[in-house]
């Protein structure tokens, strides 16, 4: 007897062959069988004539790390039709940390201090895979160890290149934490401290990703006028570590460098056509979620959030800081100039004095309080004791459509890249289609009514059209009703093949 059986559905597979109607049998958290009118009882059935069954979505890039240990039964990714987010993004993972820095890499990593009010009973990255596993997540989690982690374990947030010595330490944990099932080496080099990385730093890193069937995934070092340089170099440290390469949310920012996007895909492009692997992921908006820290120099992040709140508090320093957040500094990507006071809009704030302030524009809260915004800006991180998260609108609509078309979008193409393609990223055979022997995590939804709801003002908001949501062959989402299900897992990529992309942006 199969558990669940699923009768005329419309199978959009994650391979991105052309749609086809069937049945689909689940026994044992797999797809037991899959073909026109399978013949054999179930324990429940599901009739879905007119919706579409695909492989559960893959989020290739969030940063829900302290999400799965915090609130493992969560309901916001099931709703979307995700059952598989990869953490440590952006340069930024809950592992591995440095016994006498934890806490400073937990704060970095989740965005500012006092954001993870809980116990860090974790160092390596085995045991904070442990920990999210033992939570019993509503969905599966996999993780990627971020480069700004391994910088505060090996050397705080020291403004210079690592030490040889240094380097040989933050190689030693990342070697322990792929053994440990990391998917590969994330960085940040927007962000302090990996924006104080040089690029044979990185290098040494991702060639201990590679050897251990890893990838490297970056948040490139400028996204704005620096967008071509950037791109060149994480590809050159792809070609140089022998490295897989993911590029994340592939965007140009700032009005005067939207002209840059066709050059950037063409960069892309041509380093695939060598034969190096590059893909890409982009998220669906104009508007960029990250820190309000953005908008401070690179020097004046040195020694991290207390060493920046003391020169903030310096009325000498705090000018300095100022006049060049007005006028930049070479080769820094500046998030003022890209989207100005009107559009960087707080999101949430770390301290319930400033709570007040979440949904509101940076310009907007110093009209009403009488300030200078750029003397606002500063009184908000302050205020927030750097923890301060804002939404900025920098990009092109458009521009976002013609890279998440790259290079085309029929329904089966878009679910390969949010599936298929991306199991293959993270060499994960087992999952990302619909197919006998293949992993029972999938999505069953209704083609007409699958939209997102949520705004800006109103993030919550829940998608409609989803009709059932699969994980590990158990239902969590059954109609509008979450079941209280919880049976993902914290994967390991240690234990699954290692297919290589089939070519595209995910």
């Amino acid at each position: 007897m199969y558990d669940l059986l699923i009768r005329g559905a419309t199978i959009v597979d994650g391979t991105g062959a052309a749609a086809y109607t069937a049945d689909a049998a689940v026994a044992a958290g797999r797809f037991a069988a899959v073909g026109p009118r399978l013949a054999g009882e179930a324990a429940r059935t599901i009739d879905a004539a007119g919706a579409v069954l695909a492989p559960g979505f893959i989020d290739i890039h969030c940063h829900s790390d302290r999400y799965h240990i915090e609130q493992p039964a969560g309901e916001i990714k099931v709703r979307q039709g995700v059952t598989l987010e990869v953490v440590g993004n952006c340069g930024a993972s809950l592992a591995p940390l440095a016994p006498e820095r934890a806490r400073e890499a937990v704060d970095h990593a989740v965005g500012g201090p006092g954001r993870f009010r809980g116990a860090v009973d974790w160092l390596s990255f085995g045991q904070y895979a442990a920990k999210v596993a033992a939570g019993r997540p509503v969905v599966n989690a996999m993780g990627l160890v971020g480069h700004g982690t391994l910088r505060i374990a090996a050397m705080g947030f020291a403004a210079r290149p690592a030490t040889p010595g240094e380097v040989a330490r933050m190689s030693g944990l990342l070697e322990e934490a792929m053994a440990e099932g990391a998917a590969g080496l994330s960085s940040g080099l927007y962000y302090a401290p990996g924006l104080f990385a040089d690029s044979a730093e990185v290098t040494a890193l991702a060639r201990v990703a590679a050897r251990r069937g890893g990838f490297y995934a970056t948040h490139l070092r400028n996204e704005a006028e620096g967008l071509l340089d950037s791109l060149d170099e994480a590809i050159g440290i792809g070609r140089a570590a022998g490295a897989a390469v993911h590029v994340s949310h592939l965007k140009a920012a700032g009005r005067r460098n939207w002209a840059l996007a066709d050059a950037a895909v063409a960069r892309i492009e041509a380093a695939r056509a060598e034969g190096l692997d590059v893909t890409a992921d982009v998220y669906p908006y104009h508007f960029s979620s990250t820190s309000l820290l953005a908008v401070i120099p690179p020097w004046a992040q040195a020694g991290g959030i207390p060493a920046l709140l003391a020169r903030i508090a310096d009325p000498d320093t705090r000018a300095a800081i100022i006049g060049q957040i007005k006028d930049g500094l070479p080769g820094w990507e500046n998030i003022f100039h890209n989207a100005g006071w009107e559009q960087i809009i707080i999101s949430a704030v770390g301290t319930p004095e400033g709570r007040a302030w979440e949904g509101r524009s940076v310009a907007d809260i110093a009209r009403a309080a009488g300030k200078d915004p750029f003397d606002c800006a500063l009184d908000i991180i302050a205020a927030g004791n750097g923890a301060v998260s804002i939404i900025a609108g920098s990009m092109n609509e458009e521009i976002v459509a013609r890279f998440i078309r790259l290079p085309a979008l029929s329904l089966p193409e878009a679910i390969h890249k949010m599936t298929g393609l991306t199991a293959a990223r993270l060499g994960l055979g087992a999952f990302g289609r619909i197919a006998a022997g293949a992993r029972a995590d999938a999505v069953l939804f209704d083609p007409a009514r699958f939209a997102d709801t949520a705004t800006f003002e109103d993030p919550r908001r829940h998608p409609t059209g989803v009709r059932a949501v699969l994980v590990a062959g158990r239902l969590v989402l059954d109609g509008e009703a979450a079941t209280g299900e919880r049976p993902g897992s914290f994967v390991s990529r240690a234990r699954q093949t290692h297919p290589q992309p089939a070519g595209g942006l995910s």
